[in-house]
């Protein structure tokens, strides 16, 4: 069957993902920007569309709490949240990576000081051990919703992820977005099963997997090497994951981790995530009609970050103006530290500048996008700029 077609905000799209996905628990707190997120998914549940255990709970460290019991256990689940609902998460979301449960959850971006969008609230959530994947449109959250659960099931990885847009602009814009053959998810996605229950009580073979993973006399840091392994092993997955999914639904982004947009023949690059990147592509439009060699580089995957391509693609141009909409009071922005580390062992890497844009709501327009790919590509040409650290 062909794929159905229908206008709608980027809540209901997630909704359509634990429809899609077949999850058998969802726990539910309600937390602006997210909370028609439950509210779609309970009604789905209603009226038996999700045939799933809907749980709500009295704040979000339950619901975090709750559906970690529940992939645990070796149930697919599901939970969301945002903003402060997702620092009130932090303790079980250790427990949740600690124990290599392939939890999913969505996030809506909602700062850490108001109500505004930004990306702090998932930054400082970056050392959990959680795969972190940004969507910067309503049909990329249904797509990468849906592969999020393949990676984080593969039994190379097994680990928990969330996918992410930002709060107001994705969470209640509507768009017309194609929602993939149920048939043809269930064959992508099949039911979940794994060969490593979690549990003690599942079984001799968990009972033996726990006793490796804790037994008195292992390395105490060899669970920490086994997760890094796991995250490191990430790569490769999100990447045969994206290819299949383009393969049969035929939409990818990029190479899962990065994506490139008319970087062919530039001497600069911006380097943004999520609506940034969107916006991004039409001020690239127009700086090429101007004959400006500057082109775009969308970091679709956070965590793991993907030093490896930086590495690849840092040779080939002369500056990266790289956009955080997030900043690690005292260091900076996160992804430009990321990138910087990743590109420090080559013998030729681009000129960075680094740009604040768009925190606590600050709305960051085309223009505004198109002065950060001049004044990078000012830098490409040989010229000083100043200041290296700008805010936008």
């Amino acid at each position: 069957m062909p794929e159905k077609f229908e206008v709608m905000v980027g809540n209901k799209a997630v909704a359509h993902v634990v429809r899609l996905a077949r999850a058998r628990f969802i726990s539910a707190f309600p937390i602006t920007p997210q909370t028609t997120i439950v509210q779609y998914i309970a009604d789905m549940v209603a009226n038996g569309e999700i045939d799933a255990e809907y749980v709500t709970t009295e704040g979000e460290l339950t619901a975090q709490a709750s559906a970690f019991t529940a992939g645990a256990a070796g149930v697919r689940a599901f939970t969301a949240t945002a903003g402060p609902g997702l620092l009130y998460m932090h303790h079980p979301m250790l427990a949740t990576r600690n124990n290599r449960v392939p939890l999913v959850m969505a996030l809506m971006h909602r700062g850490v000081k108001g109500m505004d969008p930004d990306q702090t609230d998932m930054m400082a959530q970056r050392e959990t051990g959680w795969m972190m994947m940004e969507c910067e449109s309503g049909q990329e959250i249904l797509d990468t919703g849906l592969m999020a659960y393949k990676i984080a099931e593969d039994e190379r990885v097994r680990l928990p992820v969330i996918f992410a847009g930002d709060g107001y602009i994705l969470s209640y814009t509507d768009e017309p977005i194609n929602i993939p053959d149920e048939a043809k998810v269930d064959a992508f996605l099949p039911p979940y099963k794994t060969t490593i229950p979690l549990l003690p009580n599942q079984g001799p073979e968990s009972k033996a997997y726990q006793m490796k993973a804790w037994s008195v006399g292992r390395d105490p840091q060899a669970s920490f090497q086994d997760d890094q392994q796991a995250m490191e092993n990430a790569k490769k997955v999100i990447k045969e994951v994206n290819a299949e999914y383009k393969k049969m639904f035929g939409r990818g982004y990029g190479n899962g981790l990065v994506e490139e947009y008319k970087t062919k023949d530039a001497e600069a690059v911006i380097v943004a995530m999520g609506t940034i990147a969107s916006t991004g592509r039409v001020a690239i439009d127009r700086l090429q009609a101007e004959g400006k060699k500057v082109g775009l580089i969308k970091l679709k995957t956070i965590k793991p970050f993907p030093a490896e391509e930086f590495e690849k693609l840092g040779p080939k141009f002369k500056a990266m103006g790289i956009i955080d909409r997030n900043i690690s009071i005292g260091s900076g922005g996160w992804t430009f530290g990321e990138i910087r580390n990743a590109m420090y062992e080559l013998d030729e890497r681009p000129k960075t500048l680094q740009f604040h844009a768009g925190l606590n709501g600050k709305e960051v327009r085309v223009q505004d996008i198109m002065k950060i790919g001049e004044k990078t590509l000012k830098a490409a040409g040989g010229a000083k700029v100043a200041p290296l650290v700008e805010w936008v």
